[in-house]
């Protein structure tokens, strides 16, 4: 049974789509089954692992506003990537259309629960994958809202230089509300800092500042700053194929055993390969 794990933050910029693609990376090179998810009409991720609309034809409604009845119905949606234990639900750019038409149906739909159509959806396949990584857009929507709820955990990167006091509160908020209105247990796994230039005294103080604010919710791991973001990004490779001693992909490592995500067993896997031994 796997774990749905969304990446959220209402900011842009923060390194949402690259810690979801390096963390999804991470765990499969550990040998664990993990399906990447796309909501966001950027289609960062999708583009990462060489999917465009131009020859995508998903028919979102199905998945989001139907209750399917069949594994197979969902798998559809599904495509295999180049790289090994790493599948993709691809975005496209009609994701921007589809949060009107989940507003629309659900209005149509009376007291029907369509923000949990797409937890139920992602319930028939939940045996055929370890972890579930959804990707989303930074803007508030319905499309967001069904994210929440088929999540068991959210996470939210920030950025010293890009940050929201106010988003996040809202984050806490509206998970907190769906949690009471549909009776689930969607966790709120913590916050992180991306892009940190170096062990500045900016950064110290930002970082005992979000201690104090968040308590446990801030993560004391974070993600370095280093070139190789940038470039595995510019050539649309996954951080650890394109550099895997780097130091961002060193933090991300740090992060995924921080969030408990890894045991000894599949550790023993990424550390071959780390080593160059597979």
């Amino acid at each position: 049974m796997s774990e749905v794990i969304s990446f959220i933050n209402e900011k842009g910029g923060v390194g949402k789509s690259t810690s979801a693609i390096t963390i999804a990376q991470i765990l499969a090179i550990s040998g664990y089954n993990v399906l990447l998810i796309d909501l966001d009409p950027q289609m960062n991720t999708t583009k990462m692992f060489g999917q465009t609309d131009e020859v995508l034809d998903i028919n979102y409604e199905h998945l989001f506003c139907t209750k399917q009845l069949r594994k197979s119905s969902v798998l559809e949606f599904i495509s295999a990537t180049d790289y090994k234990n790493i599948s993709i639900l691809s975005a496209s750019r009609e994701l921007s259309t589809l949060v009107y038409t989940i507003y629309d149906r659900s209005k149509e739909a009376g007291g029907t629960n369509i923000e949990l159509y797409l937890r139920h959806n992602l319930s028939l396949i939940k045996d055929d994958f370890d972890y579930i990584i959804i990707d989303n857009s930074p803007f508030k929507s319905y499309l967001t809202t069904c994210a929440i709820c088929a999540s068991d955990k959210i996470v939210t990167p920030i950025c010293v230089d890009n940050f929201s006091y106010d988003g996040l509160m809202s984050l806490f908020d509206t998970i907190e509300d769906l949690n009471s209105k549909y009776s689930l247990a969607i966790e709120f796994a913590g916050i992180f800092m991306t892009r940190v230039a170096g062990r500045t005294t900016l950064y110290k103080q930002m970082f005992e500042s979000y201690e104090n604010m968040f308590g446990e919710k801030f993560l004391p791991v974070s993600i370095r700053n280093c070139i190789a973001v940038s470039e595995s990004n510019t050539t649309f490779e996954p951080l650890l194929t394109y550099d895997k001693r780097c130091t961002a992909a060193q933090d991300y490592i740090e992060l995924v055993n921080y969030l408990g995500l890894m045991d000894n067993k599949h550790y023993r896997e990424l550390a071959k390969y780390l080593k160059g031994e597979r």
